[in-house]
């Protein structure tokens, strides 16, 4: 089995999404990656975080965990990070991931509305969307905006 974190970086305001390639058309999810031998939960969401999007953590907690059985039975563990709110400029890694970028409260709500992939509309950007309930990623962000001031 091997050990993933599953991370939500917040600002304070706004939540980092990400996507990559490989996901359905307007999918966005909270940034994911493998522990490296003899690397502890903590060391991986700071190295993660800095190889994918180029921020830098300050604080970090471990909110829960969940057995995912792709690609090869994995144990994902999900934490909620904090960065700097004056050093948010992000540096998306193309080699991980497709794009990144901030969500509003607001926009995050409406994306945790969304049941199931939207409808592709000719000449209209896809909404984006976000994981099931089923999985660890909806907690992490559903966590989030319950935080958030309506």
């Amino acid at each position: 089995m091997a050990p993933v974190v599953i991370t939500l970086v917040s600002d304070g305001s706004r939540c980092l999404l990400a996507r990559q390639a490989s996901f359905a058309k307007g999918m966005y999810s909270a940034l994911a990656g493998f522990c490296d031998v003899g690397e502890t939960v903590e060391e991986t969401v700071h190295r993660e975080v800095a190889e994918e999007v180029g921020l830098e953590v300050e604080s970090l907690w471990y909110t829960g965990s969940q057995h995912w059985p792709f690609p090869n039975s994995s144990l994902m563990m999900a934490c909620h990070a904090t960065v700097n709110p004056g050093q948010t400029q992000i540096s998306v890694n193309s080699v991980e991931l497709e794009d990144a970028r901030w969500f509003s409260a607001g926009e995050v709500r409406e994306a945790l509305e969304r049941k199931r992939p939207p409808r592709e509309r000719a000449g209209r950007a896809t909404p984006v969307w976000v994981p099931p309930r089923t999985a660890i990623a909806n907690q992490l962000i559903r966590e989030w905006a319950n935080q958030q001031p309506k």
